[in-house]
């Protein structure tokens, strides 16, 4: 693995200092939007504030609400349906770009050799519109959707690896008056052309930040 692994609570004061500096993977899209687009300048501004010690500046949408509550039910079922045991609350340093880490959903135990992005649909006709996209496209880039892609490319960035899973989860009413759970993984393969221009887009993001910030 091409990152150091450090072992903290996500949403943690630790974690958050840790991020202050780095551009994270679940914000590389926002680094590859066009620097007039409002959500290329509002995280340049969430990012210098953190460079001049700031914290809890990133605006959480309401949408991410629902990922986080059902997100630990997401991931026992993930252990549940491939027998394996998953690591959540690490924060990931890249060895090769100090200016790059992330959080990912899952990596897999004992040898952190798998990771996976986990999407919790609020809604079943999300998830089935997205596991069947994935199964339309599977084993190629396609196989997650465009807002998302940045993303999992990033943690590959980020990690080295060939590889990211790309998890759809639902749980809910099974319109029968009973609850129902739903799990759908594809792996989605390494885009290398992509994160050579998220590279360079990420190191003028982050000079331009400097540079705003006054350091």
């Amino acid at each position: 693995m091409d990152c150091r692994i450090v072992r903290v609570e996500q949403g943690s004061d630790e974690w958050l200092d840790m991020r202050r500096n780095r551009i994270t993977c679940s914000r590389l899209a926002d680094v590859m939007a066009k620097p007039t687009t409002k959500r290329y300048q509002q995280y340049q501004r969430e990012k210098v504030k953190e460079l001049l010690g700031y914290r809890h500046v990133e605006e959480t949408p309401e949408w991410a609400q629902h990922g986080k509550e059902h997100e630990p039910r997401a991931l026992g079922a993930y252990e549940w349906r491939y027998e394996l045991d998953v690591e959540h609350n690490v924060f990931l340093i890249s060895d090769r770009y100090d200016w790059l880490g992330g959080s990912p959903d899952l990596l897999h135990l004992p040898e952190y050799d798998e990771g996976g992005e986990i999407k919790c649909r609020a809604l079943y006709k999300n998830y089935r519109k997205y596991r069947n996209l994935a199964e339309e496209h599977r084993g190629t880039t396609r196989a997650c959707p465009a807002q998302d892609r940045h993303q999992v490319q990033g943690h590959m960035m980020l990690t080295g690896f060939d590889r990211w899973g790309y998890v759809n989860y639902y749980i809910g009413s099974d319109l029968e008056g009973g609850i129902t759970q739903k799990l759908h993984r594809v792996w989605v393969p390494r885009d290398d052309e992509l994160i050579a221009q998220m590279a360079e887009a990420a190191k003028r993001f982050i000079e331009e930040c400097y540079e705003e910030a006054g350091l």
